[in-house]
Parts: C-alpha cells; structure tokens; sequence
C-alpha cells in the first residue's frame, strides 16, 4: 500500500512508500480504509524535525532516546474512514465491516492510576499513533477497538461528512480546551490564529462566551500582515468580536489596544485565556490580561523552554489557575463534540466550513499539502490516498 512515513529524525521531510505492507488486524483491533486524512501542527513538527528539538524527544522516547534505535513510522493521526476488517473480540453491535468510523490515537494503557480514575487522556504510558505508532497517512490503518468512534452513531456521512470526519482529533483539542474554561458568559482571550486558534472561537461562540479576542503575530518569515488579515476576517466570521495583530512594528497600537481592552474588561482581565500557539510573547500576554482569579489553559506547546513567564506577578499573586490541556477526554470531549455537530441548531457545523480548504491533495503530491500548511495559506487540508487534487 501507499503510506507516508518518518525514515529519520535527523533529516527534515518524509517518504512516499509504494510497497508498505497492509497492516494486519489482532485480536480485538480493528482494520479501516482511510478515506481521508488532515496535516496538523504535530505533522507539521515532524515534517520540520531538526528545527523541532522537543518533537525528536517525544518521538525518541519510545526508542530509548536514542537516534539509532528509531524505526520509521507511518505518519498522521486525523483522518476518517470505512471498515474493513474487523478481529477476534471485536463485538459485532460496536463495529462491522462497512462503517463510517474514526479514531482516537491517543492509545492508552487501560493500566495506569490514570486510566484507573477516568483520566486515559493522560495516561502515564500513552503512545500516539502516527508520532510512536505506525500512523493514518496510508491506505490503511489498524486501531484498537477501544479506540474506535463509530461515526454511523451521529448521522455518518449525511451529518459529519470526510471533510469533518477528516479533523475531528483537532476539533477534539479545541472543544476540550474551551470545555474547561467553562466559558459560557465569559470574556475569553485566545491567542493563535492558527486552526486551533479558529476552531476555539467558534466552539467557544456556540458555547456562550459573551466576549472573545483573538491575537496572533504578523512576520516577514511566516504569516504577514496580509494573510493574518484574512485569518482575523475568518476569526470574525467564526464569532471573534475583536482581532489584533501583537507585532508592534507591523501594526502600531493593536497590542496596546489589546492589553486596554482587556484590562478595561469587568474584573479588571479576561476571565478565560485560551493559549493555542505557544509563543513564549503569548504566554507572557496571557499573564498579562488575565483578571485576578482568572484561567489560563495551555494548548499551545512552547518549542523550548520558557525563560520570561513572571509566575509570581502573573500567577501566584493574582490567585491564577493554570492548566494543560493534552489530547481529548476519552470518551466526553468526543460525544460533546460529535453532538454538537450533529446539532444544526447549534450552527457549530456551519461556522467550521469557513475553515476546510477547497482542494484535497493526493498522498503522492503531500510536499505541496505540507507547504501550502507551513505558509498558512490552507488551515485544515486533506490528503487523499491515491486519491487525485481537485
């Protein structure tokens, strides 16, 4: 079969393979065609591996930490499909061949004292298909039963088509981390207009925030101003009230008039920050605007270590709760999630579609899907096994 993968963690890029064997189906797993797949940022810090210091641990750490001991692995973890095959143990009511599925790729021990307590999203011995396990950009790809979200359940393919079912592990991050913030009738903050950034405002709209801002940074390297232009025109149309642009130099004033706004705000800040980049400027900003007594979730994965965060001003003295936020809870965040969608009166759907490229790229060609990512030219992209562009 066709399958994307990782050969070295010391060499950007990835390799098309053509003779991939199909992967076979154990006891109580469960055999899916994928029938399309999204990049996402972890991709994107694989792709990018020597500029991804703290990617290459994570995925070393299931090798010993050593580089010479690393097995290439198919890449990709969002994506939707049709089963195939289904194994020994698997019971017929949960899955059978023909349905319209995805999957969690969070594959938890089941072990743990935190699988033990209902907390599997942060399993002490988690491993994520498509960073330590073979992955879904393929044909083909094998998931425990366990980790299977039958998606004939909420209304299959007439309700949650491929081009949703394609992300549904990202939105899954995004609806986490707005559900913690219990946000309804709340000022929230969220900084990244990346698709996390995006998707956290509409979840965050359809949930009952009375009040949201956006931020993101304009550069030369990455996403100018033009383009971040057009990112806060989808974040407006998304349910952002107001969007700004924190590069001083390119737009005098808007970080300014940021940080007014929100200490102008009921309270003296905003009652909920959503982090979704992971800029260190940002985690300062979110110390910043936050009210006394306030949240800050952390999404967003700082690609190194922190050096400037002021937790005694920004933390401690203003009574602040801090949280991370990894994966989603399983299976909470995904009923949420998936009834919402399947809810048209909740317009969460509708708001999303402003988001989905209006291309789909061929696995073979996934050098142009990386790239058009990588310049933010596409939020959410999907390839396409053997599939052709359009």
């Amino acid at each position: 079969m066709q399958a994307l993968k990782k050969q070295s963690l010391i060499e950007d890029g990835l390799q098309l393979v053509t003779d991939e064997p199909e992967p076979g189906v154990g006891h109580a797993e469960v055999k899916i065609r994928v029938e399309a797949a999204s990049i996402c940022g972890t991709d994107q810090s694989i792709y990018q591996i020597t500029s991804r210091p703290g990617m290459r641990d994570e995925m070393l750490a299931y090798n010993g930490g050593d580089v010479a001991r690393y097995q290439p692995i198919i890449v990709g973890h969002e994506f939707c499909g049709e089963v195939v095959e289904v194994g020994d143990g698997v019971h017929s009511g949960f899955a059978r061949v023909g349905d319209y599925v995805t999957a969690e790729m969070h594959i938890f021990c089941g072990h743990c004292q935190q699988c033990a307590t209902g907390q599997r999203h942060i399993c002490k011995n988690i491993r994520v298909k498509g960073v330590h396990l073979d992955g879904a950009f393929a044909e083909y790809v094998v998931v425990p039963a366990t980790n299977l979200v039958n998606l004939e359940r909420f209304g299959g393919r007439a309700v949650i088509p491929p081009t949703f079912g394609a992300f549904l592990d990202a939105l899954g991050n995004a609806v986490h981390t707005v559900m913690e913030g219990r946000v309804e009738g709340k000022t929230v903050a969220i900084l990244g207009c990346g698709a996390q950034g995006l998707m956290s405002a509409a979840v965050a709209r359809t949930l009952g925030a009375a009040r949201i801002y956006i931020t993101d940074f304009s550069n030369p390297q990455g996403f100018d101003a033009s383009l971040l232009a057009k990112r806060f025109a989808t974040a407006r149309q998304l349910g952002a009230d107001f969007c700004f642009d924190t590069n001083q130099e390119a737009a005098p004033g808007q970080h300014r008039e940021m940080l007014q706004r929100a200490r102008d705000a009921h309270g003296g800040g905003v009652d909920v920050v959503l982090e979704m980049s992971g800029a260190e400027a940002a985690y300062n900003d979110a110390g910043t605007i936050v009210k006394n007594g306030g949240q800050i979730l952390l999404l967003g994965i700082p690609s190194e270590p922190l050096t400037s965060f002021n937790f005694g001003k920004n933390a401690i003295l203003k009574g602040v709760t801090i949280r991370g936020i990894f994966g989603r809870r399983m299976f909470e965040t995904w009923n949420a999630m998936l009834d919402l969608l399947a809810s048209e009166k909740s317009g969460l759907k509708d708001k999303l579609e402003k988001i989905i490229g209006d291309e789909t790229v061929p696995l073979s060609n996934f050098e142009y899907g990386f790239e058009r990512v990588r310049t933010r030219e596409a939020i959410k992209l999907l390839l396409v096994p053997k599939g052709e562009s359009n």
